[in-house]
């Protein structure tokens, strides 16, 4: 009886332990209908309503701590693609003199300006918006980041564009090396919830380096160093 009493006890704290893991790993909203306030590595960060959040969703989080002063060019310009909340590009003015911030979204353009100015580095990242490369025609820069959309698809809304594209990755790696200063690289996070690494690794001219993993619940996210061949 001792023993069965035991067994049971430990079949439900087994379920309990797999109940709580999948309530953890259930997909949230992707974006939130009220302001909400971040903090990551001490740096306080806005995120508006319709903006998607990259800190909550760890991608972005990922990506601007894997930034430092070996990778981010002092003397270079910087170019954060979707930014969503501008987190990355907050980080990156650690050490850039100048940063651009994109986003399709006027919503997620609007609230980088907003942690900018709330950092007072309004004089360091400039905001734009338009799709992917739209806003900067014909500039080249030292360092691109990119946090690409995961899933492919028509998004259902101006913000679900930050999650969801028919084509902007295939896009993103086929104009990148003409928007790259001579010896200039991107930083992209990717997720393995999705085939980009394949596309990553099978694209034309273009040089690829697992920069960095880091494992969360049951994925690994990586960031990857791009260059030109």
């Amino acid at each position: 009886m001792k023993r069965a009493r035991a067994t049971s006890r430990d079949w439900r704290t087994r379920a309990r332990t797999r109940l709580g893991r999948l309530w953890a790993e259930m997909p949230r909203p992707d974006t939130t209908s009220e302001i909400e306030l971040e903090e990551l590595d001490g740096a306080r960060i806005v995120v508006l309503p319709g903006v998607f959040n990259g800190i909550r969703h760890h991608t972005g989080a990922f990506l601007a701590r894997t930034l430092d002063a070996a990778l981010v060019p002092a003397e270079g310009s910087v170019l954060d693609l979707g930014t969503g909340s501008g987190v990355v590009a907050l980080f990156a003015a650690r050490w850039a003199k100048r940063v651009v911030a994109t986003d399709i979204n006027p919503e997620a353009a609007r609230c980088a300006r907003i942690n900018a100015l709330a950092h007072h580095l309004e004089g360091v990242i400039e905001t734009r918006t338009g799709d992917l490369f739209a806003p900067v025609r014909e500039e080249r820069f030292a360092l691109i980041l990119f946090n690409p959309p995961y899933f492919r698809g028509v998004p259902a809304s101006p913000a679900d564009q930050a999650l969801r594209s028919p084509d902007t990755f295939e896009r993103f790696l086929a104009e990148l090396p003409r928007h790259l200063e001579p010896g200039g690289r991107a930083l992209v996070v990717l997720s393995p919830d999705t085939d980009r690494e394949d596309s990553l690794s099978t694209a034309p001219r273009l040089s690829v380096t697992q920069l960095r993993a880091h494992r969360i619940l049951d994925k690994t996210l990586r960031v990857f160093a791009v260059r030109p061949r």
